[in-house]
């Protein structure tokens, strides 16, 4: 079903069984100027039109309760075409508990609106998934480029401290506007019960400075990688945000001592691996594990000042 058309705007699906909704959020996206998207009634029909499509899908509206293949499970099936692996995906729902956030973070969704939906929450979504998809076009040439140096194709070159690298398809992990919209669309009382820490290297700079890129790049995948194992039977999800420093949120629904725990859990899973220093064998990999506060607010800070804090607080050895 076509609903609208532009050459110079970001391409959208919106997949809904119920018309009423999907009128609606074409309306609205025409009138924040989005006017090249289409409508599919169901997943399987949404399928059929990916596939089909001339151009890829720019951005996905997707609702989580429908007939058949539900939202959730729509979203997996697209995190699985090479094509949509990164491509912002907002899920669509009256449901606002917090087992159907973290479903739909975990599926592979950027971001969640609960029905109704607010005009001005609308519009601030789409336009932060149009921002994310000029972001993920102007770094697909980093993104093969590690690809490839990690599988010994070509030498990497233009890594920098400070880019926040993807580890895409690791359970558990969530690229940084995701991460930053699970914290939002969570309460904050459930983040008290679990918490917000930070994992990194010790003495990041240094480590950089002394690797190759391939070599950095492989110890930040083994951390990804232990911390997803880690955590497996934990409520978690992780992000990577540069300078050699992770972000790891826990919901719990009772009170935990999460820096304790996910400093034993973390610390025994790179032992199980015994991680060491690209330029010494013999040279373990030392971590740091350091709870990020929240204000006196009670709010957490931006993602970027959470970076911040996190590397700054970072002082209990791990490893």
């Amino acid at each position: 079903m076509e609903c609208g058309k532009s050459d110079h705007e970001m391409k959208i699906l919106i997949v809904d069984d119920d018309v009423f909704i999907i009128e609606l959020l074409g309306m609205a996206l025409e009138a924040m100027g989005f006017a090249n998207f289409e409508a599919a009634n169901n997943a399987h029909e949404a399928l059929a039109m990916v596939k089909r499509a001339n151009d890829p899908y720019e951005c996905f509206l997707i609702d989580i309760q429908m007939p058949g293949m539900d939202g959730m499970e729509l979203c997996r099936e697209l995190r699985q075409d090479q094509a949509y692996k990164r491509t912002p995906i907002i899920m669509l729902t009256a449901m606002s508990d917090r087992e159907y956030i973290q479903k739909s973070f975990s599926a592979g969704a950027n971001d969640y609106i609960v029905k109704p939906f607010q005009f001005n929450d609308l519009m601030a979504r789409i336009e932060t998934a149009a921002r994310l998809s000029r972001q993920i076009t102007s770094t697909d040439r980093l993104v093969r480029q590690i690809a490839s140096a990690c599988q010994g194709q070509g030498i990497l070159s233009g890594l920098k401290f400070e880019d926040a690298v993807s580890f895409e398809g690791t359970t558990g992990y969530l690229e940084q506007p995701a991460f930053r919209n699970y914290i939002d669309r969570m309460e904050r009382s459930q983040f008290r019960l679990g918490g917000v820490a930070s994992v990194k290297f010790q003495n990041p700079l240094q480590l950089f400075e002394n690797s190759t890129p391939q070599e950095f790049l492989g110890l930040l995948s083994d951390i990804s990688e232990a911390l997803s194992v880690a955590l497996r039977q934990e409520q978690c999800h992780f992000t990577y945000g540069g300078y050699g420093c992770f972000l790891v949120m826990k919901v719990a629904t009772e009170k935990s001592n999460f820096q304790t725990e996910l400093e034993f859990l973390v610390r025994k899973e790179l032992s199980r691996i015994d991680l060491r220093h690209p330029a010494s064998d013999l040279k373990p990999i030392e971590i740091s594990v350091g709870r990020v506060f929240l204000k006196t607010s009670g709010d957490f800070d931006s993602i970027d000042e959470t970076l911040l804090r996190a590397r700054e607080r970072t002082q209990i050895k791990c490893a």
